[in-house]
């Protein structure tokens, strides 16, 4: 049994929550955070023992594992406390706020030798394993992603999300995702332009964030992508499509399905994808089992250079020139 504790009771800390109920093989022994609200609503709820104290939760409830659920900002001293104990330490994406926080967490992990994951949930699709080997080997020359979601148009959704300064936006806060899996799947990126526009939320003082943005990618290997986003679609569309003389396949994140041809071949093949964090948190508490850092698929080094992905996707928006990576 793997003795998880978490950091942070909001909508994610919440899901995995719920998520870890259902696993045999963890338990989850303890649950931190500073609004007193919401630790109350999550105790009630998941009848786990909570704390204001992020360092008093590690001493007394001696975890193995602490799951990290904070804003980005808030992760070096979280990671810190816990690795030095010899905690492993699962960190939710984005892995950090910039890229300097991102190195000391790294360097962190790196000098304890605790087990780490971040939560790039997709990895551990079933549709993007086939994916992967459906294109080993063969040429791939253009991509088109989307994801399309209706954040914005959701009166109850938590404000702090549209605050530019808070989330990032949904470049940084969840196009991240594809910009990840998009490495995974394709290799590095060498450079990014794009731009951006609020034609159906305007900007306001509670709405700092663009609704919609639309970015292009070249890796260095030559691919070309192109990235359309948005948080005004009345739907949900989480999709890659790969293109060239020899394939032609789309990746369906919500379906869980890659489908398509390669070679004129006819390719359809579904996975069930519906517990997506379930796969990710188990990697993590059997990675820890074993004290095998190799049984997850995105670990913390390997996320920083989705994160940086993502910060310059920001500055090529926000400037509207071509960033180097």
């Amino acid at each position: 049994m793997v003795r998880l504790a978490v950091a942070g009771s909001g909508w994610q800390g919440q899901g995995h929550l719920s998520t870890m109920k259902d696993i045999n093989e963890i338990e989850v022994v303890g649950i931190c955070d500073l609004n007193d609200e919401m630790l109350t609503k999550a105790v009630n709820k998941f009848g786990v023992k909570g704390f204001h104290d992020y360092v008093e939760m590690l001493e007394e409830t001696k975890p193995d594992g602490v799951i990290i659920c904070t804003p980005p900002e808030v992760r070096e001293f979280l990671v810190r406390e816990a690795a030095e104990r010899g905690i492993h330490c699962f960190i939710e994406k984005p892995p950090a706020k910039n890229l300097e926080m991102a190195k000391k967490v790294d360097e962190i992990l790196d000098r304890t030798g605790v087990i780490n994951s971040v939560g790039f949930m997709y990895r551990y699709s079933g549709a993007v394993e086939k994916t992967r080997e459906l294109i080993a080997g063969k040429r791939v020359a253009l991509v088109r992603s989307a994801m399309l979601d209706g954040l914005a148009l959701r009166p109850n959704w938590p404000r702090w999300f549209f605050d530019k300064e808070r989330s990032g936006g949904p470049a940084f806060d969840q196009a991240i995702h594809i910009f990840d899996l998009s490495r995974y799947l394709l290799g590095e990126v060498d450079r990014v332009t794009g731009y951006q526009d609020n034609l159906v939320v305007s900007k306001a003082d509670d709405f700092t964030i663009e609704d919609s943005f639309s970015v292009t990618m070249k890796y260095t290997n030559g691919i070309l992508q192109s990235h359309t986003h948005t948080w005004s679609y009345p739907g949900v569309v989480t999709q890659i499509e790969f293109i060239s003389d020899e394939l032609h396949l789309t990746l369906d994140l919500v379906k869980g399905v890659v489908s398509g041809k390669v070679d004129e071949i006819q390719v359809y093949f579904e996975s069930n994808d519906d517990a997506l964090y379930r796969l990710e948190l188990e990697a993590f508490a059997k990675a820890i089992a074993e004290n095998n850092q190799d049984v997850v698929l995105s670990t913390y080094k390997d996320s920083i250079q989705s994160l940086e992905v993502a910060l310059k996707v920001v500055e090529a928006l926000e400037t509207g020139i071509k960033v180097k990576i």
